[in-house]
């Protein structure tokens, strides 16, 4: 019999990946130091052993946990220490506890593990009554937390040395605040946090929610510029604590027109009103024209209105 070719199999078998504990990847890579690793173990296993897992990081290409409900403990220092290795935990497994001090300092690493932070507990500090300072940036992060009491700073205000001549700049809240010359005006930048309110809204809602926002700093004048979904939550907000603010109001036709009540109700609120997306005309009532009529003066671009009911 003449064999006038070979086909190689569609399908070939292949063993699944082998999972291996602590111990077992330990055993493994004295072998094969070459071996990748798909951990699996207790996460008081992996907590315990975090020092021989850094030394191993990077032949590590997943950790996994036995159950779905299963957290690794860690605090602010392991947190910074084993940063690349936490990139390899499942989202949602993080419990950090420790005092807001030690956490914060390392704001920027929670930030990037934001998505595998489940829960923050913190730890007592000296002083019981303390407001923990936060920017609205990081409302949401800090809403995982079950305790403390937070505070939203929206605007830094500091002295920095120099002069119109002799430029300088400081640090503050991870912030650049910096003195810049102006012929001979001495012209100070500084930052202002405001419009992270309106982006940031629900993690606001969510301490809110939970009595852990004690207060919202108060900011000068520039406005805020939001959706009227945005602008309705801020407003409850600012209204608890007597915080000054003004709204620039971005949204669809339908929506102003939906909402022309509240809109009317925030006219000494408003600075500007812009329809976006297919822009339609207004339709309300003529009673809701008629109450409407200053905070439809702020429209930034024409409008019509259809009259309805």
């Amino acid at each position: 019999m003449q064999v006038r070719s070979i086909s190689a199999a569609n399908n070939v078998y292949r063993a699944p990946a082998k999972t291996y504990s602590v111990a077992e990847a330990m055993a493994a890579l004295k072998l094969n130091s070459k071996l990748k690793i798909t951990l699996r173990d207790t996460p008081a296993n992996i907590t315990n052993n975090l020092n021989a897992l850094k030394k191993i990081q990077t032949q590590i290409t997943q950790i996994t946990l036995p159950n779905a409900n299963d957290k690794l403990n860690m605090n602010g220092a392991q947190l910074k220490e084993f940063d690349k290795l936490l990139a390899k935990v499942p989202d949602n497994t993080l419990v950090l506890t420790d005092k807001f001090s030690a956490l914060n300092t390392n704001i920027s690493i929670m930030r990037e593990n934001n998505a595998k932070i489940n829960k923050i507990i913190l730890t007592p500090s000296t002083d019981a009554t303390a407001k923990q300072t936060i920017s609205p940036w990081d409302s949401q992060l800090w809403s995982k937390s079950v305790n403390g009491k937070f505070e939203i700073q929206t605007q830094v205000t500091t002295s920095v040395s120099g002069t119109a001549t002799t430029p300088s700049s400081t640090n503050t809240n991870n912030q650049n605040l910096t003195v810049q010359p102006t012929n001979t005006i001495a012209k100070f930048s500084t930052f202002e946090d405001t419009q992270a309110l309106a982006a940031n809204y629900m993690g606001l809602k969510a301490l809110d929610d939970m009595g852990m926002l004690t207060g919202i700093e108060a900011f000068k004048g520039s406005s805020i510029t939001t959706t009227i979904a945005q602008g309705k939550a801020l407003s409850a907000l600012f209204n608890k604590y007597s915080t000054e603010f003004y709204l620039n109001i971005r949204d669809t036709t339908t929506n102003i027109s939906k909402n022309i009540d509240f809109i009317s109700s925030s006219n000494k609120k408003l600075t500007g009103i812009t329809q976006i997306g297919n822009i339609k005309p207004l339709e309300i009532t003529r009673d809701q024209n008629r109450q409407a009529d200053l905070a439809l003066s702020k429209m930034k671009n024409p409008y019509s209105i259809k009259y309805v009911g």
